[in-house]
């Protein structure tokens, strides 16, 4: 692929992007559902998230405690990753899918290696948070060592990460997600701005036009998420935002890609 670009060319539809992969047919955040997101003629992108555990591997999991994706207890950063593999991660969604484990971001990347670009969510902690710059710099690491930075756009509710992330590597493309209690008042181009950012996040239930106007005013590119009907994809594309996270992105490509031919 070529190397990502934030905004799509104009004219051009929006990206789709994969929420954690096809997470709405197989367990989210695992190699069943990045398989067919790399699969299916159509999706741009994945995005995923990642955390560390106890060894400091980078993983790719959502949440910080276990429970809810695999059948772990308790918070993922107190176990090494020959402990997280022993733990199903896909009997929750479906048993079919009782041989899926929490994998490395490692082992993704080189999985999707250029078949499609990766949105890596960096995970915060606020109760336990890591020291400053520590999961930046695991992250990149990881990234850089496999050659695909200009594949992958980096991305954070905690928008400071982002900041230290772009103060390690300047040509990083990165997105602050947006959230509403912390965030609200505040124009998509002071958020991304104060950070270096270039993409601005948001759900659908927090998207407004004027927040569009301004991302485009300033130049950014704005992604919504998580858009899984018909309504919601047609009317985001005919407002122009420049980026729609489906958990169904299978099936959301045909409406993206005839809407504007």
């Amino acid at each position: 692929m070529q190397p990502f670009s934030p905004k799509p060319p104009a004219g051009i539809s929006p990206y789709v992007i994969a929420h954690r992969g096809i997470s709405g047919k197989a367990p989210e955040n695992t190699p069943a559902a990045f398989s067919p997101a790399c699969l299916t003629p159509g999706i741009d992108m994945i995005e995923l998230d990642v955390r560390l555990s106890k060894e400091e591997e980078v993983i790719v999991l959502h949440d910080r405690s276990l429970q809810r994706t695999t059948t772990g207890n308790g918070p993922a950063r107190n176990y090494l990753v020959s402990e997280l593999k022993q733990f199903d991660a896909g009997s929750w969604f479906n048993p079919s899918f009782s041989q899926e484990r929490i994998p490395l971001l490692r082992d993704v990347l080189s999985f999707v290696d250029r078949r499609r670009w990766i949105d890596i969510e960096l995970k915060s902690d606020f109760l336990h948070p890591e020291p400053p710059g520590f999961l930046e710099r695991k992250v990149l690491d990881v990234v850089r060592e496999l050659g695909m930075l200009d594949q992958v756009m980096f991305s954070s509710f905690n928008h400071s990460l982002m900041r230290t992330l772009r103060k390690i590597e300047a040509s990083a493309v990165t997105g602050v997600i947006y959230n509403m209690y912390r965030d609200f008042g505040r124009p998509p181009s002071k958020l991304a701005g104060r950070v270096g950012a270039s993409v601005i996040v948001c759900s659908k239930y927090e998207f407004t036009e004027r927040m569009l106007q301004d991302a485009h005013y300033h130049g950014l590119a704005l992604y919504v998420y998580t858009l899984n009907d018909q309504v919601s994809v047609r009317k985001m594309m005919e407002l122009g935002v420049d980026g729609i996270l489906s958990d169904n992105a299978d099936e959301i490509v045909p409406i993206v890609s005839g809407i504007k031919q």
